[in-house]
């Protein structure tokens, strides 16, 4: 079964959202009081340091697992005021665009599996044609990650927040 993203407005900042808000977060389900889980979720409750790639590849890493993730809106915008202008972010662009990734790529509908060893972690979604595939080499390597997904409609890699951030 697809696993779902989640954001739980901690902020209130969803409660009169106008503009483009509901845009950007169209992939996140609004957590609810009545929302159950099957699995126990990973709750992102932080924003990112933004001179620390370990912290944004722990999101990478959480979206493509099989199990529901709860984003906060804090973990989405941090401090900002302005939620559309946060919203707009590269760093949260990047993690909605995964977040849309996941609801729409026909690969999360299929086969979940990963493995590690000395040449990192590969995670790996597959539903017939559609391949949704995280390799987080070796530190030694130099590359933070490489995500690729290949399908019908061809074949797309992206190898850093900016290129997650242009996803759209």
């Amino acid at each position: 079964m697809r696993p779902v993203t989640y954001v739980y407005d901690d902020l209130g900042a969803l409660d009169n959202a106008a503009g483009m808000i509901p845009l950007h977060l169209r992939d996140l389900a609004v957590m609810t009081p009545e929302t159950g889980f099957d699995d126990e979720p990973i709750v992102l409750d932080a924003m990112p340091s933004t001179d620390h790639g370990d912290d944004f590849m722990d999101r990478i890493i959480a979206m493509l697992t099989d199990l529901p993730v709860v984003f906060t809106m804090s973990a989405l915008i941090g401090e900002r005021t302005d939620v559309e202008a946060a919203l707009g972010e590269p760093l949260t662009k990047a993690t909605l665009n995964l977040a849309g990734l996941r609801a729409s790529n026909a690969a999360f509908d299929g086969t979940y599996h990963w493995d590690s060893d000395d040449n990192g972690l590969i995670v790996e979604w597959e539903n017939g044609e559609s391949v949704v595939r995280l390799h987080v080499p070796d530190p030694r390597e130099g590359t933070d990650f490489i995500l690729v997904s290949t399908g019908p409609d061809g074949r797309v890699e992206w190898r850093s927040i900016a290129d997650l951030a242009a996803l759209i």
